[in-house]
């Protein structure tokens, strides 16, 4: 979890919108659109998944773990990884090690750093969010606090750089043709809108209202972030979009409107609109009540959720979980904690518990550091654990022989049934 104090997350929008689309407030709202979704709408029953929490094999989700020990050299160390992405042939990781996107081959060897640290008309110095098209090959890449998106290719060109009009649009997302989505949870109170779709030109296309406003001197001025949290991500070759205090995520229909596509119903675990962090609530937040962050793929959603914290419960243990639900079933099990950690059993090879943290149509993966790795492959647990396949436990510990504690992270890549 991230604490920043700011006093402007996103300035109010004034811009007139061709077509508005009214968010599912609570859950209760639909829209028109929401009839034109190609799969029925899916409400997820939160609350019920988390009382059903059981010990899960990622078996049941995969048919088979890998492991690619990302090239370490001096310009591809990584730190903390904060996103990542994986396209037919390539790897981009951002992290804090660099300011600059990482870019691997699929067995993990290193390409090179997209484009070049500086201020001038081809650099950035920080990176907000970073955007892949996968088809036409190109990188979108948003400095931080800037309204520039600096265009790459896959080989490192530098392409171009779009400039929008205007200040304080927060994350601005790559999202298709030559359009843009941007983010700014309400944080002044005051904000109309929560997505917006953009041309090149800044000009707005479509969005998703706002429904949470106070006051402005009730703003708390800080803006909480935490680590499983995301706005963006894709699946289906779409861009899918959730805001941090609305439980539906939003995507588009075959005519290219933004649409509810799902919702998460938190019941008592959903914060109150009145109690959120970025509001100066007097009131003290529900021990009850999670942050949610969402990755799915072709047939699954992965939902990731921890404790909310607040500057009135510094003292407040955190708590944080997965679970899964079937798209085409509707059906979700939260994972049991399987001592401090969750995640799926790896039944299949004995390497440590999978988390989905990352996914595409038919992969899910995290990265997991040398150190904690190699801990877990000389650990007990590792050696009585049961495998499907003891040939590729073998390989496990064949690997641990070679692997140093100061070795860049392994990704763990589950291949979805």
């Amino acid at each position: 979890m991230r604490i920043h104090k700011a006093s402007r997350f996103l300035k109010d929008i004034s811009i007139l919108l061709i077509f508005v689309l009214s968010g599912c407030h609570s859950g209760n709202e639909q829209t028109d659109n929401q009839l034109e979704q190609t799969r029925p709408f899916l409400s997820i029953d939160f609350s019920g998944i988390l009382k059903q929490k059981r010990e899960v094999p990622v078996s049941m989700i995969a048919n088979k773990v890998d492991y690619i020990l990302l090239e370490k050299t001096p310009k591809s160390l990584i730190g903390s990884i904060m996103d990542a992405s994986i396209t037919s042939d390539y790897i981009f990781i951002r992290h804090n090690g660099s300011p600059l996107l990482t870019q691997f081959s699929r067995d993990g060897k290193f390409v090179r750093q997209i484009g070049s640290i500086g201020r001038g008309p081809k650099e950035y110095g920080l990176m907000r969010k970073f955007s892949i098209d996968e088809k036409r090959e190109l990188i979108y890449i948003h400095s931080n606090w800037t309204q520039r998106i600096l265009v790459y290719s896959f080989k490192g060109e530098y392409v171009k750089t779009i400039k929008f009009d205007g200040s304080g649009r927060g994350i601005i997302s790559w999202s298709r043709d030559s359009l843009f989505v941007s983010f700014g949870e309400p944080h002044m109170g005051n904000e109309s809108f929560v997505f917006i779709e953009t041309n090149t030109h800044g000009d707005t296309i479509q969005g998703i209202k706002n429904h949470i406003f106070w006051n402005s001197n009730e703003s708390s001025h800080f803006m909480i972030s935490y680590w499983g949290r995301n706005s963006f991500y894709r699946a289906n070759d779409k861009l899918h979009m959730k805001g941090w205090y609305n439980d539906t995520v939003y995507t588009y229909n075959k005519e290219n409107k933004i649409v509810p596509e799902y919702f998460i119903n938190l019941k008592n675990h959903k914060i109150p609109e009145d109690k959120i962090p970025e509001r100066n609530s007097v009131k003290p937040i529900p021990g009850n009540c999670y942050w949610t962050g969402v990755n799915e793929s072709s047939d699954y959603i992965f939902i990731r959720y921890g404790s909310v914290w607040s500057p009135k419960s510094n003292d407040k243990k955190e708590e944080q979980g997965y679970m899964f639900v079937n798209k085409n079933t509707g059906k979700g099990i939260a994972l049991a904690n399987n001592g401090d950690e969750y995640g799926f059993i790896n039944d299949l090879d004995a390497g440590p518990d999978f988390k989905p943290e990352y996914s595409n149509d038919s992969l899910a993966y995290f990265f997991i550091p040398a150190i904690d790795f190699k801990e877990y492959l000389d650990s007990d647990k590792f050696r009585n654990k049961p495998a499907k396949y003891p040939d590729k436990k073998e390989r496990l510990r064949k690997l641990n022989k070679t692997l140093e504690e100061n070795d860049n992270h392994i990704l763990i890549m589950a291949h979805l049934k």
